[in-house]
């Protein structure tokens, strides 16, 4: 079968770790992995440091074979490409990205037993690509202070998904209030009603001195958000709200489009667009939820390049 989590590089256990750490040249600069990770002695434990962007504490391997990761999550997501690539050729762990901002952690020993479980015996390559993204995706999620067993590969302190749980009564009003405010929007789209705005937009564009490059609202500022919140409530749409979303309209554009008035299609895209990413932050405010999941911050892409809203 194809295991390309197998590595015969791999320091498995303390001992092995140990081993490697007792022929450091200098034991106080610690001992190089490779350009990467460094092991370092902290008492009785061996510590893992990444020397990425910036050097970060990873994990702390005692003598029992308990491995405690204590680098926090972002560590993780801000070097993703060296964990997901290549941390299992150096030590026995798989690290795979399940969706934004969600990462999952399983031992090799244990992956390589449950993928034979589920192929029995079917070593075709394609088979074993699915089995391995399943098997990643139902394992254990990493957090700062997440544990494992070296010798058995077992987690010992896996938290259960978090979920978003929505209270029912509060789901209904949130989503008659949603869908009554997108039909205003995209009927005012519909009639052209917009269009005499998205002229001032480009006009106001053009004056510029980076007339090139289109502009558009950070929908996930407080100040964005709250501007929404209130229109949402009265089912009002401010004339500078609805410029926000002509704007958001405009910014998807190629090169040499920038003045030309959205369509009516592009309009209700972005309606569309925007609504989605900023599901969790309005239905938040609204106070839909129970309790609450991973978020993957999906409004905060509005971020980058995104205007606040002045006061008025």
């Amino acid at each position: 079968m194809y295991t390309w989590w197998q590595s015969d590089r791999s320091l498995n256990t303390y001992q092995e770790m140990l081993a490697s750490f007792n022929t450091a040249r200098w034991p106080d600069k610690g001992k190089p992995v490779n350009q990467n990770w460094r092991m370092f002695k902290k008492g009785d434990a061996i510590r893992i440091v990444c020397q990425g962007y910036g050097t970060e504490p990873l994990a702390d391997i005692t003598p029992d074979n308990i491995i405690t990761f204590v680098a926090k999550e972002s560590h993780i997501i801000g070097m993703s490409q060296s964990y997901v690539s290549s941390f299992y050729r150096w030590f026995p762990f798989v690290i795979n990205r399940h969706r934004k901002g969600l990462y999952r952690i399983r031992n090799t020993k244990n992956l390589d037993a449950e993928i034979h479980e589920k192929i029995k015996g079917n070593n075709d390559r394609y088979a074993v690509y699915s089995t391995f993204n399943s098997v990643m995706n139902s394992g254990p999620s990493y957090f700062s202070g997440i544990q494992f067993n070296l010798l058995t590969g077992e987690c010992l302190n896996q938290k259960p998904d978090d979920k978003f749980i929505e209270i029912p009564a509060k789901r209904k009003e949130w989503r008659q209030m949603l869908t009554a405010y997108k039909k205003g929007l995209k009927a005012r789209a519909k009639v052209h009603a917009l269009d005499a705005i998205a002229v001032e937009v480009i006009k106001e564009q053009e004056k510029s001195q980076n007339h090139y490059h289109a502009r558009q609202p950070d929908w996930s500022s407080e100040e964005w958000l709250d501007c929404l919140q209130k229109s949402m409530t009265t089912l009002d749409f401010p004339k500078h709200l609805l410029k926000g979303f002509i704007e958001s309209a405009m910014s998807n554009r190629g090169w040499g489009r920038q003045t030309e008035v959205p369509t009516v299609d592009e309009l209700i895209r972005t309606v569309d667009r925007i609504f989605a990413d900023l599901s969790i932050p309005l239905r938040r405010r609204f106070k839909v939820f129970q309790s609450e999941g991973h978020d993957e911050r999906t409004a905060e892409k509005h971020r980058y390049g995104g205007y606040k809203l002045e006061a008025s």
